[in-house]
């Protein structure tokens, strides 16, 4: 091949790498290439399909990026993308169509799974967590390459507006539970995130070291972005209240969350205050005329109404309140069930005394 000029070959695909001063100098080494390359092919008795070859221009310049390049046979004309082994590559290397197309891609298939995935009655947590990673692998293709770009943040946003979806079907949550929060109840870790250690696993991989004690520092690293992000962010503060350790709850050895559990752990259910901020209801206070606002720790910890399951609760797991529910529920499976049976057991009447209209 020419200078600063090689070759990159998977199956049936090859791809040309051409270094150049100016177009005038690339087209001159494509002719050399494709001249080479089909002497080759011919001594094997193989063809090169120029029909389907694509060419882009990639540059950092201010310079026109579609341009003819006319090569002894026939002129080829550059484009703005083109797409190698499923990674659109753009001229200006932003991998912005790489991006819409893989968020297009992955919002059909979320879309398509969230019909088997009602709130209730639904798969469990794990299986949900199992079909949606179809998701994330779709969203993530490439991020090796096109991590970095996700430093901008409409473009990370693309992604996340799938992924949230996603997630929140993994909770079983209402639509209004902000990313935050849903990400940390589901257990997705954020996607801009997993992108930048999959290009660290990457990197490390090119570099010869793959060890397993590396791999661990990598997602270590990960979690503890994730856990400054948790604690410094606006969104989910009550979530946050209740799950302040993320790695303590990512990696819990029991219990799963569902459509009940979640409506605690996010706020966003059968509580008036919440109705009412939806304009579902015209007040927000409780429906059992104890408290001026029904938010979720009051419904849960104060609540009168609740007070004769809550002392049953509280003779098999200890006190309970907003700050060290979690703590109880991660000490062994036996509390986590407790407490989730207390939770849908108190939302279910609820629920029917709701749509009962209030006709206490």
């Amino acid at each position: 091949m020419p200078d600063d000029t090689y070759l990159v070959g998977y199956a049936d695909d090859i791809a040309a790498i051409i270094t150049a001063r100016d177009t005038e100098d690339a087209r001159r080494k494509l002719n050399q290439v494709m001249i080479r390359a089909q002497m080759w092919l011919d001594a094997k008795g193989l063809k090169l399909a120029t029909e389907k070859t694509e060419l882009v221009l990639l540059t950092k310049k201010h310079i026109p990026t579609i341009v003819d390049m006319r090569t002894i046979t026939e002129t080829l004309r550059t484009q703005k993308v083109v797409n190698y082994l499923g990674v659109r590559i753009d001229s200006r290397l932003t991998y912005w169509a790489q991006i819409q197309h893989a968020a297009k891609k992955a919002s059909i298939i979320t879309s398509q799974l969230s019909r088997l995935m009602s709130n209730i009655g639904g798969p469990r947590q794990e299986k949900r967590k199992l079909l949606m990673s179809t998701t994330l692998n779709v969203l993530l293709y490439g991020a090796e390459l096109w991590a970095d770009t996700l430093t901008k943040s409409n473009r990370r946003k693309s992604l996340e507006k799938v992924y949230r979806t996603a997630a929140l079907r993994v909770a079983s949550a209402y639509r209004t539970v902000s990313g935050e929060a849903v990400y940390v109840i589901s257990g997705n870790t954020p996607i801009d995130l997993l992108a930048f250690e999959r290009k660290k696993m990457w990197t490390l991989k090119k570099q010869g070291t793959d060890a397993a004690a590396t791999k661990e520092e990598i997602k270590s690293d990960t979690l503890e972005q994730w856990q400054a992000r948790w604690e410094q962010g606006r969104h989910g503060r009550w979530t946050a209240r209740l799950i302040r350790n993320i790695k303590e709850w990512s990696n819990r050895e029991h219990g799963e969350v569902d459509f009940y559990t979640t409506q605690m752990l996010s706020g966003h259910g059968y509580f008036r205050k919440y109705l009412y901020k939806m304009g579902k209801v015209e007040e927000p206070s409780c429906i059992y005329n104890d408290a001026i606002e029904d938010d979720a720790e009051h419904t849960f910890f104060k609540c009168t109404r609740w007070q004769t399951q809550r002392n049953r609760l509280y003779t098999l797991v200890g006190t309970l309140n907003a700050d060290n529910i979690i703590t109880v529920m991660l000490q062994n499976e036996e509390n986590w069930k407790n407490v989730k049976n207390y939770i849908e057991n108190v939302l279910r009447i609820k629920k029917r005394d709701l749509d009962a209209g209030n006709d206490m």
